[in-house]
């Protein structure tokens, strides 16, 4: 894990407040690989101990943010894809700790203009 940092929250429990509890926020290792040739991007994230349910992704063409969250631990990432990617076509699979991003990198000329003499 790159970054650890921790941040204070008050448990609100029936209208009366308990002691604040420390939530830890880490910041994931992530594994990136851009294959140009076959025009795909592939990202492994590593999220130990965290159920599938947890995991919130979210994909822009050039961007994407996880967050998880355990026993008072939450992973956050907001980072770049390092290249424009098709957001309907990403897709991701998490099994044993492990989340895997699946993108297609966009071809700069599918939304180009022909023009014809």
């Amino acid at each position: 894990m790159a970054v650890v940092e921790k941040k204070q929250e008050k448990i609100e429990n029936k209208g009366k407040s308990k002691e604040s509890q420390v939530v830890y926020q880490v910041f994931p290792d992530i594994y990136k690989d851009i294959d140009y040739t076959n025009k795909k991007v592939e990202l492994e994230v590593v999220l130990p101990g965290i159920k599938k349910e947890s995991i919130s992704l979210k994909v822009l063409p050039t961007w994407f943010k996880i967050t998880a969250k355990k026993d008072g631990i939450e992973y956050l990432a907001n980072c770049g894809f390092g290249v424009e990617i098709v957001p309907k076509k990403t897709t991701a699979e998490y099994n044993q700790g492990l989340l895997k991003i699946h993108a297609v990198v966009k071809d700069p000329l599918d939304d180009a203009k022909e023009i014809k003499f």
